[in-house]
């Protein structure tokens, strides 16, 4: 298991999550730190906001699924399953970090 994959979690229900915990919590800990991924439906009107990332096939999934990268969850490893791809690309890992420190904000600092 590794950062920056995405594998299927239970977050209300089934959904893909994005692994962002950094690897050596990952290696050491049964905890990790994801983003909760929303599969979208062909014909669903959709409209990503300034604080939501878009993956796509590029990252091994079947439908573009929308990532919340201003809401973070912690799941038990045991609790992932199904590995459903990766985000390789540097420029996606980077978008949906500036977006989690953007969402993270506190108090606007």
């Amino acid at each position: 298991m590794r950062a920056w994959e995405i594998w299927t979690g239970s977050i209300f229900g089934p959904h893909p999550v994005l692994i962002i915990s950094a690897q050596p919590r990952i290696d050491r800990k049964q905890a990790v730190v994801v983003l909760k991924g929303t599969t979208m439906r062909p014909g669903q009107p959709f409209k990503v906001d300034a604080l939501q990332a878009t993956l796509d096939q590029e990252d091994g999934l079947q439908t573009d699924t929308r990532f919340d990268c201003d809401l973070l969850y912690t799941l038990e490893k045991s609790d992932l399953s199904q590995r459903r791809g990766e985000v390789v690309s540097l420029a996606r890992r980077r978008d949906i970090s500036r977006k989690i420190i953007q969402g993270l904000a506190l108090a606007g600092l």
